[in-house]
């Protein structure tokens, strides 16, 4: 977008500054060519009022255009000897220059709003020479036709006098051109800090002083002066560089008005337009070079703050964040890595990331997850447990990137570690809250719901399931004669026979003391559901040693189990578990070690075992 799209029109104030301006500009270049016997000198004023057309939006153009043509008709009038000021021819010729003049700065305005002016357009050297291309070069070469037409005389020949506009309208442009867009693009206040330092100054006064040595004493002036301009353009910024450019031109128009330069006799009326463009030439690299350099300069400056920006949001995001290099040292961590684990940056930066975990997770991060990351590019939630600096244990999941170089050789990792100490510790919570905690077996809990559940997928599919409720034989004498570990010890061994005789969509729990109970899902034959109770008991009577040792004491016990199907013995999770626990008690009172489906009409055996005469056995 234009800069004159999004910014403000100029003030009355404003305005007439650049009326002025232009009126000065224009005197500086006719006082420069009223010395007979010289080349036309560089027109200045035009390019001051192309960037004041651009600084307006179009419907405004005009009155523009007519204030400038105006003031340029008054200093035309006004640098006449004052005998003619008032004459009629005088006066006509002097009309003459003002049409060329307008159409000019109109037709640089049009192409360079075309194009879209803004600050980067003069730190792209290939947008910016676009610039001297739609600016400077084509609207002087075509407003020289319509000048040359306008001011040609039998005295002053069209392709004369075309030249003579050409060239110096061309030199005029490149010197100002640049300066006054920088101005309006980029502002005053850069140029007048660096105005104020003496290193600026000096570096224009050493600019200056290599042209006017150079073009007074050396064959090839050119060359050494565009020489000068590179070095302030490698010292310097661009508006500098503008400025120092114009400098050089206005001192090399008073060397050539002053009669100090004189250039070479021409015969056709071409040969001074090679001459010019040799003055061209040695302004170009100056300006080409600094705009390259502020655009290195700008992009430099936007990489260093958004490095700035990114390492502001690294250290400071509400993550836990680190970087390694391949060899696993830390690179950079966030301020809350360092404020969960109490560490300072001093004090990780450096090191290995294996110094900051535990044993085990250190081993598994060196030996596996960090060589498969680097392989991979990636690694994602890898459980790891690091150790803070007062002794605690995080656990964390770990998710990493890795970046490359353009060999593929690995840079630096970014990862980030979220802290699920509080979560893994609710879990336990939770599973112990569903668990059995001496067995690890489901509890009361966790079995009412799948029970529930087993009811739910029946009443929708017509699935049928079991229940069993399966209580060991002469229990309390193992306790008694062994020792309550050795009952515990017992029971572990028994809910492992237990899972591995089940299938893996049946569940068994523990209730409390030797009393399990186990869910049969999808029981489509009765005499599958036979021969698995079977496997059941069988697997629990044999023989359990009651420790590692070799003479550790071996014991037998057997179980009793009731069972109960759904949907024939009920429908729901109460009826199932009493019918279940009713056919278990008839199992018990008919000899143990054996199982009993419920029988509907049976004696309801009473509700607790103890009642029943078996007390805990």
């Amino acid at each position: 977008m234009s800069p004159a799209a999004s910014e403000p029109a100029l003030t009355l104030r404003q305005a007439l500054l650049v009326l002025v301006l232009y009126g000065l500009a224009a005197l500086l270049s006719i006082w420069l060519s009223a010395r007979p016997g010289q080349i036309a000198a560089p027109w200045f004023a035009n390019p001051i009022g192309t960037v004041a057309l651009l600084a307006l939006p179009s419907r405004r153009w005009l009155p523009m255009l007519l204030a400038l043509g105006l003031v340029n008709l008054l200093v035309n009038l006004g640098t006449l000897p004052g005998a003619w000021r008032w004459a009629l021819q005088p006066g006509l010729d002097a009309v003459a220059f003002v049409p060329g003049n307008a159409a000019e700065m109109l037709l640089a305005a049009v192409l360079l709003r075309h194009l879209g002016m803004n600050a980067d357009t003069l730190r792209q050297p290939g947008r910016f020479g676009r610039v001297l291309v739609l600016g400077a070069l084509l609207p002087t070469f075509c407003s020289a036709f319509v000048g040359a037409a306008l001011v040609a005389a039998p005295t002053h020949p069209f392709t004369e006098a075309w030249t003579e506009w050409f060239a110096g309208s061309l030199i005029g442009s490149v010197a100002v051109l640049p300066l006054v867009l920088a101005i309006w693009l980029l502002g005053t206040a850069a140029l007048r800090r660096s105005l104020r330092q003496p290193r600026t100054i000096a570096y224009l006064v050493l600019s200056a002083a290599i042209t006017l040595l150079a073009m007074t004493t050396l064959p090839r002036p050119f060359v050494v002066m565009s020489i000068g301009l590179v070095l302030v353009a490698t010292q310097t910024s661009f508006a500098v560089t503008t400025l120092a450019t114009l400098v050089n031109t206005v001192l090399l128009a008073l060397l050539h008005t002053t009669g100090m330069l004189v250039p070479p006799p021409a015969v056709a009326w071409w040969e001074p337009g090679l001459y010019q463009l040799s003055v061209i030439a040695s302004l170009l690299p100056g300006l080409l070079l600094s705009s390259s350099m502020e655009g290195q300069t700008q992009a430099m400056r936007h990489l260093l703050a958004n490095e700035q920006r990114f390492r502001s949001l690294y250290t400071r995001t509400p993550a836990l964040m680190h970087s390694i290099d391949p060899q696993g040292r830390i690179l950079s961590v966030s301020e809350l890595w360092l404020q969960t684990l109490g560490y300072e940056e001093r004090e990780v930066l450096g090191h290995h990331t294996t110094e900051f975990m535990t044993p085990e997770t250190a081993r598994y991060a060196r030996d596996v997850v960090i060589p498969q990351a680097k392989r991979n590019g990636r690694c994602d939630n890898i459980e790891y447990q690091m150790r803070a600096r007062d002794g605690r244990v995080l656990d964390v999941l770990l998710s990493a990137i890795w970046l490359y170089d353009k060999d593929g050789q690995p840079l630096h990792s970014l990862a980030v570690l979220q802290d699920v100490t509080e979560k893994k510790r609710l879990q336990a919570l939770s599973y112990y809250a569903a668990h059995d905690p001496l067995t690890g077996l489901p509890n009361r809990v966790l079995l009412q719901d799948r029970l529930e559940r087993s009811c739910v997928q029946h009443a929708r599919h017509g699935t049928r399931f079991a229940i069993g409720f399966l209580d060991l034989d002469h229990f309390k004498a193992v306790n008694d004669t062994h020792g309550h570990h050795a009952g515990d010890l017992l029971l572990k061994r028994v809910a492992r026979r237990l899972l591995t005789a089940l299938r893996a969509s049946d569940t068994v729990c523990r209730l409390a003391g030797d009393e399990f109970v186990l869910l049969f899902a999808d029981v489509e034959h009765d005499t599958d559901l036979h021969h698995l109770v079977q496997k059941i008991l069988a697997s629990v009577a044999l023989p359990v040693r009651l420790g590692d040792l070799p003479d550790s004491p071996v014991v037998t016990v057997a179980a009793s189990m009731g069972l109960a199907l759904c949907p024939d013995h009920g429908q729901d999770p109460q009826t199932l578990m009493s019918h279940a626990d009713q056919a278990m008690y008839t199992a018990k009172r008919s000899g143990r070690n054996h199982y009993e489906i419920y029988q509907p009409g049976s004696t309801p055996g009473v509700s607790s075992r103890r009642e029943a005469g078996e007390g805990a056995s």
